[in-house]
């Protein structure tokens, strides 16, 4: 389906170049258009028309032809050496780059736009390269390095007094706080921002602060407020015609609905999210939104449904391939249409030549001419979009063959899956009763026997005053030994501070305990634990935080190390954090992972919870688990 709507999208393209183009109503639009079309017109000002038009006419709402129409502009300005509209150009491909959800490539052309504003001494431009490199730090979860950007941004904007920067600069920096679960803070700066949007009326940016402050009352959980904050965002994103702010806002809202497990509601917004991120071919945006569906319907117990959207998620979290084709696929279009636009340019020269002759001979012979190759272009171009058409059909009618296999084989492994699942659990019931009756028969068994042997005797010689105390004193002995062993038994099963006092008591004395180890302090922060969580999973939680917490005293070189335990009505959020020597995380995989991450992997994936890890060279790490309770 989706090779399907590149197929329509690049068939509408055709239309578009080989038809008249760009015909628009408004007034700004046509202006804009033809100071571009105007050859006499400087070459800065052709270039900051077309950029324009693009940026108001295609970002955010047609991606794909933004990025044909934008690759034209960058080429113009290369060849016309007009540097500060080449800067301005290639910020319109990061922007456009972004919305695709190619944020490496999107961070390299805005390092690019970067170079040239400070080489034409441009700070206006440099702040807003700066905040976008930030926010691609930020999408690739690299918070500290888009931090950095952010404050250089705002830095150049509060010089330059440039409220709309500055608004933007806020705003980002927000998003860093509402990713590190700190929504008080993030929304500080994002009511700094929309009132400095408010000031200057700037409506789309308005939007997005307003969508980023819903995301802030989600976490919250402050739903009525998040709601109430996150329609009015995607009304103004309506109102603009923005597919982006659509998109974002729908996946958000339905986010909320997921939390609440209001799946009528999720399955609805979510739907709506899918459809305007389709409409701008947002990766991202469509991998969320076939995400949530899928817990949608999930949650509805409507597992085919389910079953489809998985499968989407799928393909789109696994598609380098795919991308690989859709760039050629590009690479063709921009190729045809400046094919276009050069016979376009063609048509112009031979109709002004033949306004000039005087031979109506001559005339009928430049228009077979120019008839035939018209004639001879469409016919080349409905060929090639032929061959596409087929070959997309063929392609599709394997892959729908291929997805109906695989959903056959998922459904075997989903149902071996459930009866090895239950084959281990009874064995391992049924190990853990052995080991305790064996634990019974040879320790405290013995140790009873005993005693009844010498209770026995006692009975058989109670007469005789010579025994009676001497045979007392070993029975109550033996006595005393069952229910010391009893006892051990019972507390290895549930011991120490935990089974006493809980979660967070246990914590507090293993931080305590390993304060002062090589110099290293520890700290604990907590909220919402006034009330203790179920027994079980509070071990579980306490043995990984001690697997955590003896990783740094081993690993981390660390002088100082905060353990934050934050209990949200329906899910527990751990974040341990050291200021250590970090390491690479993308170094650690399934194969090479240590006992102790292998193991705490394994217990929160059990718990169906969430476990990431941040860190970096000489910067120290931060581990967040997620745990639904």
């Amino acid at each position: 389906m989706k090779i399907k709507l590149r197929y329509l999208k690049f068939s509408r393209l055709i239309l578009i170049l080989v038809f008249p183009i760009f015909c628009f109503s408004q007034k700004q639009q046509d202006s804009l258009l033809d100071i571009w079309r105007n050859s006499k017109a400087s070459d800065s000002s052709r270039a900051i028309a077309f950029n324009k038009f693009i940026s108001k006419n295609y970002v955010g709402s047609k991606t794909d032809s933004a990025y044909i129409l934008v690759s034209k502009l960058i080429h113009f300005t290369k060849e016309k050496k007009v540097i500060p509209q080449q800067a301005d150009a290639l910020i319109t491909l990061g922007n456009i780059l972004n919305t695709l959800g190619d944020y490496p490539k999107a961070a390299e052309y805005y390092k690019k736009s970067l170079k040239l504003y400070k080489r034409t001494e441009n700070k206006k431009g440099e702040a807003i390269a700066l905040n976008n490199i930030g926010r691609m730090y930020k999408l690739t979860w690299d918070l500290d390095e888009a931090l950095i950007f952010y404050n250089q941004s705002i830095e150049i904007s509060k010089t330059l007094k440039d409220t709309l920067a500055i608004a933007i600069s806020l705003m980002n920096i927000g998003n860093i706080y509402n990713v590190r679960y700190k929504a008080d803070k993030a929304l500080e700066y994002y009511n700094e921002s929309l009132t400095l949007l408010d000031l200057i009326k700037n409506q789309k940016s308005k939007a997005t602060t307003l969508l980023n402050m819903g995301h802030s009352y989600t976490i919250k959980k402050e739903n009525d407020l998040a709601i109430k904050t996150l329609k009015e965002g995607i009304s103004i994103g309506q109102s603009i015609n923005s597919n982006n702010i659509q998109a974002s806002g729908y996946n958000i809202l339905a986010t909320n609905y997921f939390q609440r497990k209001k799946y009528d509601a999720l399955i609805e917004t979510a739907t709506k999210s899918l459809e305007y991120a389709e409409n701008i071919s947002s990766k991202s945006h469509q991998l969320n939104s076939h995400y949530l569906l899928f817990e949608g319907y999930i949650g509805n117990k409507n597992f085919e449904r389910g079953l489809y959207h998985y499968q989407k998620m799928k393909e789109y979290s696994d598609s380098n391939q795919e991308i690989r084709t859709v760039k050629e696929l590009q690479k063709l279009e921009i190729e045809n249409y400046r094919v276009t636009d050069s016979l376009l340019n063609l048509e112009r020269d031979l109709k002004s030549t033949l306004a000039h002759q005087k031979e109506i001979q001559l005339k009928n012979k430049e228009k077979t001419i120019l008839t035939l190759a018209w004639g001879g272009s469409l016919s080349a171009v409905s060929m090639f979009a032929f061959l596409i058409f087929r070959n997309t059909k063929r392609k599709q009618r394997k892959a729908e063959k291929e997805r109906e296999e695989q959903i056959e084989e998922k459904e075997k492994i989903l149902k071996d899956l459930e009866l090895s699942t239950i084959d281990a659990m009874i064995e391992g019931q049924e190990k853990e009763r052995q080991r305790l009756a064996i634990v019974l028969h040879d320790s405290v068994g013995a140790t009873l026997s005993a005693a009844k042997l010498q209770f026995d005797f006692f009975v058989k010689n109670q007469n005789d005053a010579t025994y009676s105390e001497e045979l007392i004193k070993k029975t109550s002995t033996l006595l005393e030994d069952a229910y010391v062993e009893i006892r051990s038994m019972a507390h290895l099963k549930n011991s120490g501070v935990m089974a006493k006092n809980g979660l967070l008591p246990a914590v507090e004395k293993l931080s305590f305990n390993a304060s002062g180890i090589n110099g290293l302090t520890f700290e604990v922060q907590s909220f919402g634990l006034e009330k203790r969580i179920e027994n079980s999973l509070e071990i579980t939680v306490f043995r990984i935080i001690q697997e955590l917490v003896t990783n740094i005293i081993k690993h981390a070189h660390a002088t100082t190390g905060i353990v934050y335990l934050t209990n949200y009505e329906d899910n527990l959020n751990i974040m341990i954090e050291d200021n250590g020597i970090g390491f690479n995380p993308k170094q650690i995989t399934k194969t090479n992972a240590g006992m102790g991450i292998s193991s705490i992997d394994k217990r929160v994936e059990h718990l169906d919870g969430q476990f990431n890890i941040e860190s970096e060279k000489n910067k120290g790490t931060t581990v967040i688990i997620d745990i639904p309770l």
